[in-house]
């Protein structure tokens, strides 16, 4: 079974986020006081703004991981009560027409920079060796900042966690300083949204429904798990992330002939985003796997308010159908 990683769109999925705050950081680390909170849900005043997004990391039904971003709308982030990024805004307001922005014409408006938070990133005792899962989600952070225009970054992190920002192409802004709110040492680091989406999508080819991101969700797999079965309904379409998956068919005497060995950006399984016939194949994952998903429902709705890309999505699956046939008779 996948562990599914998310942006909370319900309320029940939002509360996950809120409890397992709670769970992690007060119960299993002890910070915040270490005593369990009334409703045993940790929340703050940026939980109620309108651009906040929970990212949530499901095992089956159990909520396991969850992080917090925030876009700056002028309400404040929840980064600018723990450090004065006042020299590092500054900083990026003057280098960013030069370096991060390029106008058509001369008389174009100038770009703004457009600043977002991440934050409360809580991974489950049990989980917290799963590296996948914690760079599926990062991921999913970096895809929300490209759909929020977002420009800039900031972070203010537990001060063991800092060398996995750092890898993520953050700048560190300080030493570690103690605060006693959370009850550990912290370090504030900032970073452009560029290079957090060339460390999260650099090596991922755009596909047919790449214009469709903002509605993905990310399924993570070990190898030996099968993504979907031959003959079973479906209504997801996949694209590969990382790792390798196998598509095959059961042949008339009982053997299995394999159809493809399907890589990074190959698109699979797209034929269950217009009809609920079953799958014509099944698909394997070969090695521990990513795999960026969509599925039917979220397809059919950005669909009908962009109806530009169905001639061009539909071009696509005839092509695919007709390969796969040609394969499957040889």
């Amino acid at each position: 079974m996948p562990i599914k990683i998310k942006i909370a769109e319900s309320s029940r999925e939002i509360d996950d986020a809120l409890w397992l705050r709670h769970e992690v950081f007060v119960m299993e680390d002890g910070k915040f006081g270490g005593q369990p909170l009334h409703g045993q849900r940790l929340v703050d005043r940026f939980d109620a703004l309108r651009d906040v997004y929970h990212v949530v990391a499901y095992d089956g039904s159990e909520p396991i991981a969850a992080m917090r971003l925030v876009k700056d709308t002028g309400a404040g982030m929840p980064v600018d009560d723990l450090f004065d990024f006042g020299e590092y805004r500054q900083q990026a307001e003057t280098s960013f027409d030069v370096s991060e922005a390029e106008l058509d014409d001369a008389l174009a408006e100038p770009p703004q920079v457009r600043y977002g938070s991440a934050g409360m990133l809580a991974i489950r005792m049990n989980w917290r060796r799963r590296r996948d899962v914690i760079r599926s989600m990062f991921r999913m952070a970096a895809t929300i900042t490209r759909f929020n225009d977002v420009t800039h970054v900031l972070v203010v992190v537990n001060h063991e966690t800092a060398g996995m920002y750092r890898r993520l192409g953050f700048t560190q802004l300080s030493e570690k300083y103690w605060n006693d709110e959370i009850g550990n040492h912290i370090i504030p680091l900032a970073g452009t949204s560029q290079r957090f989406l060339e460390w999260a999508h650099g090596h991922t080819p755009d596909t047919p429904l790449t214009p469709f991101q903002d509605s993905f969700t990310r399924w993570v797999y070990r190898a030996g798990e099968e993504v979907f079965q031959e003959g079973e309904r479906g209504d997801h379409a996949y694209i590969v992330a990382s790792g390798e998956i196998r598509i095959s068919r059961r042949r008339g005497n009982g053997d299995t002939l394999t159809l493809a060995h399907l890589g990074r950006g190959s698109l699979f399984g797209e034929l269950a985003l217009i009809d609920e016939l079953s799958r014509s194949a099944t698909a394997t994952a070969t090695c521990d796997c990513e795999l960026i998903t969509l599925d039917r429902a979220a397809f059919l709705a950005q669909l009908k308010s962009r109806p530009a890309l169905a001639l061009q999505l539909f071009k696509v699956f005839a092509r695919r159908i007709r390969s796969m046939d040609e394969l499957a008779m040889v």
